[in-house]
């Protein structure tokens, strides 16, 4: 169809041997015509200018949804203030020892921590051993936060933690296997 428009011409190909090879596709040009009449340009609709809507309208609606929500959030923190600490919502998996308040208060992130300690003691053979894996990940908390508390910035400090937690796990790996060398 566009080729019996004469939007592009069609030449084919071939090669030495008389055989068809791949077809050339050749835009035409189209001459430049003079412009229309003035009355064939003009639309039958007009535009719409923005500044002659009304949208003073839309603009209080907002702001009177933006008062609503002012009034939600203050109600909001009056709540939180009566409300019990979030630390003390902390999973029962998490031993009470681990439970590190004083430096991240919500019980989300003090999950993740036992939770990347307990995958660390995992891949360290040390998942059956409660002890060892307490004090380990407390010295690994520990080294975090006098990271942390230094100018050095922690881009994410639970993945640190997890680092820390590895190479102390491998630490004790390697002062395992010596005791049992020596004895």
């Amino acid at each position: 169809m566009l080729v019996k428009l004469v939007f592009f011409t069609v030449y084919e190909t071939a090669r030495k041997n008389g055989s068809q090879s791949s077809n050339l596709y050749v835009f035409n040009r189209f001459p430049m015509n003079e412009l229309p009449d003035g009355d064939q340009l003009s639309h039958q609709y007009k535009t719409i200018i923005p500044s002659e809507t009304n949208i003073k309208k839309n603009n209080k609606r907002e702001e009177k949804a933006a008062e609503e929500q002012l009034s939600e959030i203050t109600e909001v923190k009056l709540f939180a203030g009566k409300a019990p600490e979030d630390h003390l919502f902390v999973s029962d998996r998490v031993p009470n020892d681990f439970v590190v308040k004083h430096f991240y208060p919500a019980a989300k992130s003090i999950e993740e921590f036992w939770r990347m300690s307990k995958v660390a003691a995992y891949r360290n053979n040390y998942e059956k051993e409660t002890d060892p894996l307490l004090s380990v990940s407390l010295d690994s908390f520990k080294q975090l936060v006098r990271k942390l508390k230094s100018k050095v910035e922690v881009k994410n400090p639970i993945a640190y933690f997890t680092g820390i937690l590895n190479k102390k796990f491998q630490e004790r790996y390697f002062e395992e296997l010596y005791e049992m060398q020596v004895c």
